[in-house]
């Protein structure tokens, strides 16, 4: 036992050594043939961010969805979680962080927030000619990375979806060192190698007001539910938070439970309704769903 928490340890103090630790939080896929459809935006990175555009069939359209996914895989691996969106009327825009799939450079927690103020300032310029209600998802570790890049550059957004969201890297290191073997004995060491820099906790007071649905599983065994929570209680606007039963981390909204695809479908169709008549709707403290 010792000489396993001594290796942790001292891998742990080898990552904050060489100021990588809070890339031990991706795990991107990487592809070399991009598709034909993949299109470019330069970041601010530096580096040139891969997104896909996939318009919806139906007419009249409701709205366009961008999609800020999680942590690991790319957005072809991810997109199973938004694209059965367009059958509902709404355009999908994928895109990956630095490093991933298609796109060029190093995956790092500040170019992926970089990558997330040149795509909302992207999507920004899209939708001054779409002129169509503009959502945004943003699952698991996208919420954290989204969250702070809005609070930090206060684009035009209709409303969001927040899915099983957390907005600390230092918290949700801790919580997976503590369920680690041995956990409890080095949880405290997330606190001095991991960095809240590029992180959403000190900004949601600055998250701008929107319309927003969070959804997370209650039995969440990598991103716990009180995370959801505390983004749910910071953020402003009309809100909604959607408890959900019978799910694995971030896997509510693709095919696997279509009972919850349809209630957050129909939450999108009556915001999109609320901002093309530019109402408010009244906070829902907690929905409880079951499958």
């Amino acid at each position: 036992m010792m000489k396993s928490l001594l290796y942790i340890i001292s891998l742990l103090t080898v990552l904050l050594l060489n100021g990588c630790a809070n890339q031990a939080f991706f795990s991107p896929t990487n592809e070399r043939d991009p598709s034909e459809k993949v299109s470019r935006v330069y970041s601010l990175s530096g580096n040139h961010i891969a997104y896909r555009l996939f318009p919806t069939s139906n007419s009249p359209q409701r709205g366009t969805i961008v999609h800020f996914h999680g942590n690991s895989g790319q957005m072809e691996q991810t997109q199973e979680k938004v694209i059965w969106l367009t059958q509902h009327g709404f355009n999908v825009l994928t895109f990956d962080y630095s490093g991933f799939g298609y796109s060029t450079g190093h995956v790092t927690d500040k170019a992926a927030y970089l990558d997330a103020i040149s795509m909302l300032n992207f999507i920004n310029q899209y939708n001054q000619y779409n002129h169509q209600p503009l959502f945004v998802v943003a699952t698991s570790t996208g919420s954290n990375i989204f969250l702070r890049a809005w609070a930090d550059n206060p684009v035009a957004i209709d409303g969001m979806i927040l899915d099983s969201p957390f907005s600390s890297y230092i918290k949700e290191a801790q919580f997976v060192l503590r369920h680690s073997p041995f956990g409890i004995m080095y949880d405290w060491f997330a606190q001095f190698i991991m960095r809240d820099d590029y992180a959403a906790e000190q900004s949601l007071h600055r998250v701008p007001s929107s319309h927003a649905l969070v959804i997370h599983c209650q039995h969440d065994a990598v991103v716990p539910f009180e995370f959801g929570e505390h983004v749910y209680q910071h953020i402003k606007g009309s809100k909604t938070f959607m408890a959900l039963d019978d799910c694995r981390h971030a896997r509510a909204m693709t095919n696997e439970h279509p009972h919850y695809q349809q209630h957050i479908a129909q939450w999108l169709k009556t915001t999109e309704q609320l901002v093309r008549n530019q109402t408010s709707v009244t906070p829902i403290e907690m929905i409880a769903y079951q499958e």
